[in-house]
């Protein structure tokens, strides 16, 4: 805008530029379990290129890296004083450590680090526009043709509701609505399908899970689950729910009728059963 003074166009003054990078950033004394498995694997090279990759993020626009090009890797190794294959190794070790995204890094060689991005915040607070988000990323690289719309899974940032782009986290907010119980049953098969090394992985097999624990009632999905996961199956087996089960109490349904009749048995023996044998 201009500035006016007695009737004359003083001089223009222009609006401060937004900025989109920081001059410093936090950096923790206390040594954690990945940065003593760098120090162990690389020697201080591991350190110290941690730390160089992480100021790199903080002077880049929109704190993310891009290595999808081979130069841009040559590049970084140089100023990282290593080679380019221990730049790669490290870079897939911290990703295989989570300190790094390993979505936009397997798919896009994109170097983005949540932690990092969670403690520059103080250094917004002062401007007018906020800190870019992973989602707010996700945006900026369509935009840029780096990503397709279809494939992208935004992640929330620490604080929020902690989803991920795992497509568990994505399905189990979409299911059984205003139902805790059910969740929990969801979850608890979820957990012990990835407990035996069997993790489900595919949209659409979750989302046929979703549909069906939308239509099964509680007392059934109980009982299957329970039961699958006492005999170590893998799949949950609907059929082993007996329509006769439905004339048992819900405690018999859980645990089955003889294993329910022999713990009621214990609990109802009276005095002279408890000591009976006993001279």
């Amino acid at each position: 805008m201009w500035l006016l003074w007695e009737g004359f166009i003083v001089t223009k003054i222009m609006a401060r530029p937004q900025r989109n990078n920081i001059d410093y950033f936090p950096f923790l004394c206390e040594e954690g379990s990945k940065m003593f498995y760098l120090e162990e694997t690389y020697g201080n090279d591991g350190f110290a290129t941690f730390l160089k990759i992480l100021r790199e993020l903080a002077k880049t626009d929109f704190h993310y890296l891009d290595l999808s090009k081979n130069t841009t890797r040559m590049f970084l190794s140089a100023k990282c004083k290593v080679s380019k294959e221990t730049l790669e190794s490290i870079i897939k070790d911290l990703v295989e450590l989570e300190k790094f995204d390993a979505e936009l890094w397997n798919n896009n060689s994109i170097i983005w680090c949540q932690d990092f991005i969670d403690s520059i915040q103080d250094a917004y607070n002062k401007r007018t526009n906020n800190c870019i988000d992973r989602n707010g990323l996700m945006e900026l690289l369509i935009s840029k043709g780096v990503l397709k719309r279809v494939k992208v899974t935004p992640k929330p940032s620490k604080g929020n509701d902690k989803g991920g782009d795992n497509p568990q986290s994505i399905v189990k907010y979409s299911i059984l609505k205003n139902n805790k119980e059910k969740e929990t049953l969801f979850l608890k098969w979820l957990a012990y399908r990835k407990e035996i090394k069997k993790p489900i992985k595919v949209q659409s097999t979750l989302q046929g899970l979703t549909k069906k624990f939308n239509e099964k009632s509680l007392e059934e999905l109980t009982f299957v689950i329970n039961a699958s996961i006492e005999n170590g199956w893998q799949g949950l087996i609907w059929e082993k729910y007996d329509s006769k089960k439905q004339d048992l109490s819900f405690s018999e349904q859980v645990m089955g009728k003889e294993k329910h009749d022999a713990i009621l048995a214990e609990l109802t023996k009276t005095p002279q059963d408890a000591t009976k044998g006993i001279e």
